[in-house]
């Protein structure tokens, strides 16, 4: 009885210590390929500079500086699912060669962006360096 009670405690510390890894063990399971842009939308009016999975987002009366972690399997197309410690979403480039959702003052954006902060949703354009 004593091996199952610690077989069973040794498995939920190794449950434990997978769940509680930091960010930067887990930065190898994801791609870490670097993408750059610019992108803004409204309702409320924000904008987001993207430079080496680093953003600035800056959103009604915050401004928030994240890194993004991007997800290994869409990074062979022109889209990115990503995440962050404040912020998650997905960049995408646009069909039919216009962004769909231009709202912005980037001339010809390329790319839409949806993505979430503090539970809200937001949409917008811009374009991937």
């Amino acid at each position: 009885m004593k091996f199952k009670s610690l077989t069973a405690c040794l498995s939920l510390s190794a449950v434990y210590m997978a769940l509680a890894q930091p960010a930067t063990i887990q930065q190898h399971r994801e791609d870490r390929h670097p993408i750059s842009g610019h992108f803004e939308g409204t309702e409320p009016f924000w904008d987001m500079e993207v430079r080496d999975n680093v953003i600035i987002l800056n959103i009604v009366n915050d401004t928030v500086q994240d890194t993004l972690f991007l997800s290994k399997k869409q990074t062979h197309t022109e889209t990115y699912a990503f995440r962050g410690g404040h912020i998650f979403g997905i960049i995408r480039q646009s069909s039919g060669g216009g962004c769909q959702l231009d709202i912005t003052e980037t001339p010809n954006p390329t790319h839409e962006i949806y993505f979430s902060y503090k539970d809200v949703t937001y949409m917008g354009c811009g374009k991937l360096d």
